[in-house]
């Protein structure tokens, strides 16, 4: 059920409806009481999700005959009859037919729309985050269905919105409600790709270098920080120092550094930002793989302490907190986790970088953080 609508009752009236159609053999009828109710539940609900596995339970012929309609009035929306009939504009009711039609035939004709989902998802893979108000992860489910996966860059464009659900500063805006919803969710669980977003100088070399050593190197970058977590628990301190071993920590701690190197620059691959964000998006981080910058740092401090860890935690710290790219910085998230992790570093430069951090930093949430870090040690 979509948090994008609250009455159940509605959805159950509807199902009832569709059953009775059904059982009559009234696939002309279906097929529009269907298109009323996703137009009319709205684009973020559209027929709900109980409902289009009610069906997709139909008879496959009921099936392919439904979809063969909807692609019908797709090849023919007008003005005058979108208005009259379903009371919306051709671009909302196009997006709306073809969501139903792909989830219809999903995993019974992949090729019915291929194309137009394909033209769909190709669009979302230039975007920062994604603000469609239709249920878009519902094209890549048919096109995983149809035995296509859709490429990296969509498969990241659907992680950095995720992600960007339990980050602060997208949590009010319409892409992060996006990321909160049960499909999306559901839908990434299935989603096979690269363990890291590539389109950053240092997500891409750290993807080529895990590339090169094996399912060690992979499952060392597929152990983010939990998205809400504000230091690591000894669960995942314990899982973080069993893959140190299976890489080598020496060899870790090496790459590690390489990366963090690379994390202040620009991305490789520009992305389209939107209006509601008022930053540069090729300045910052990708949302999901930040949460991996926050991983790599946690992992630092399990390591034995050295003058040039301490170092590039500043340094993480100091790129994380930049404000190049507008008023906020680029990832106060980031800038807590290299703090925590100087904080567990057994050195002493490392309490004197961060009472020498302590005399610039300037974001509350930060300061809060470094005074918690300082008391602490």
């Amino acid at each position: 059920m979509s948090r994008w609508m609250g009455n159940t009752q509605v959805l159950t009236e509807q199902a009832a409806q569709y059953r009775a159609l059904a059982a009559r053999g009234d696939l002309s009828a279906l097929s529009r009481a269907v298109m009323r109710a996703a137009c009319d539940n709205g684009a973020m609900t559209g027929v709900g999700s109980e409902n289009m596995e009610l069906l997709r339970a139909l008879p496959d012929q009921d099936r392919l005959e439904l979809a063969g309609i909807w692609a019908g009035w797709y090849a023919q929306v007008e003005d005058d009859w979108s208005a009259e009939e379903f009371r919306r504009d051709p671009e909302y009711l196009r997006a709306e037919l073809l969501v139903v039609a792909s989830g219809v035939v999903r995993g019974l004709d992949g090729d019915l729309f291929a194309a137009e989902r394909q033209e769909q998802l190709l669009r979302l893979s230039h975007e920062y985050l994604i603000w469609s108000s239709h249920r878009v992860w519902e094209l890549a489910d048919a096109e995983l269905g149809a035995g296509r996966t859709p490429g990296p860059e969509i498969l990241a464009a659907f992680r950095r919105t995720r992600a960007a659900a339990t980050l602060p500063q997208f949590r009010r805006t319409h892409a992060a409600a996006n990321g909160a919803e049960p499909g999306m969710r559901s839908l990434l669980a299935r989603f096979p790709g690269p363990v890291l977003n590539p389109g950053e100088a240092w997500s891409d070399q750290a993807l080529k270098e895990a590339t090169a050593g094996g399912e060690h190197w992979r499952r060392l970058l597929a152990h983010p920080a939990p998205a809400t977590a504000a230091a690591p628990s000894a669960t995942w301190t314990q899982t973080g120092s069993a893959l140190l071993d299976a890489v080598g920590p020496e060899t870790a701690r090496r790459a590690v550094l390489r990366w963090f190197e690379l994390a202040g620059l620009n991305r490789t691959v520009p992305l389209l930002g939107h209006p509601h964000l008022g930053f540069d998006v090729n300045t910052r981080f990708d949302p999901y793989n930040s949460h991996v910058l926050r991983g790599l740092a946690w992992l630092l401090s399990l390591l034995p302490p050295r003058a040039d860890t301490v170092h590039a935690l500043v340094g993480l710290v100091e790129t994380a907190l930049d404000h190049r790219s507008g008023d906020a910085p680029r990832s106060p998230q980031v800038a807590e986790a290299g703090i925590v992790a100087l904080s567990r570093t057994e050195d002493r430069t490392a309490r004197a970088e961060l009472e020498t951090l302590r005399g610039w930093v300037t974001h509350k949430g930060t300061l809060q953080r470094m005074d918690k870090a300082l008391a602490a040690r």
